[in-house]
């Protein structure tokens, strides 16, 4: 067969067959692929079939990890996004407030995507699990923050509160929903500095 001819019905087909991956490699060209039939047919249209298909794998593979696409999403995403566990938290109520919002900065970013916007308002499964792993952990670890401030007797007493841990998230979030183009990290920089700390410290 010259290069200009069509290719035969046993090319087109190896064409076509499955690439042969394992571990990790198949299950990020999954997420992969799960991330751009999202960007091209949206929640509504995902379907299992199509993401074996745009990953160029079986459908067995898919199937024997995850019973269905929202399983799949929670993964994916779960895979994408930041892990409080990596925050660098070094005992300095400063440095630990910009670690933790860069933090959140970090999963807003990533999470500002479209495809996933819309995953995170159709899917509930997906919606608890990126309340669970970065909403509820960055409140957490601000407490924390806070209070080991306080104790130290580097903030004003009574300052750390489940209320005043809210503030940071919720600029960020604010933010991220209204102008994300301004999300950037002297703005992150800039909530510490300008509005958590005088407020933790009583400075006018």
């Amino acid at each position: 067969m010259t290069a200009l001819e069509p290719p035969t019905g046993e090319s087109r087909h190896a064409a076509a067959s499955p690439t042969r991956r394992r571990g990790r490699e198949l299950q990020q060209a999954i997420y992969q692929a799960t991330f751009e039939q999202l960007r091209e047919v949206g929640y509504a249209g995902l379907t299992m079939d199509g993401v074996a298909a745009a990953a160029r794998t079986g459908k067995a593979p898919l199937y024997r990890r995850w019973p269905d696409k929202d399983a799949l999403l929670v993964d994916a995403l779960r895979d994408r996004l930041p892990s409080a566990d990596d925050i660098p938290l070094v005992g300095d109520l400063r440095s630990d407030l910009i670690a933790i919002l860069r933090f959140l900065h970090s999963a807003c970013t990533i999470s500002a995507d479209t495809a996933l916007q819309t995953v995170k308002q159709q899917s509930e499964a997906t919606h608890a699990m990126v309340r669970e792993r970065i909403s509820e952990p960055t409140r957490r670890l601000i407490l924390q923050t806070m209070r080991a401030a306080e104790e130290r007797g580097d903030t004003r007493p009574g300052s750390a509160t489940p209320l005043t841990a809210r503030v940071g998230p919720a600029m960020i979030t604010y933010q991220n929903l209204s102008a994300p183009a301004e999300l950037t990290d002297e703005f992150v920089v800039s909530v510490v500095d300008e509005v958590l700390l005088p407020m933790l410290r009583g400075q006018a």
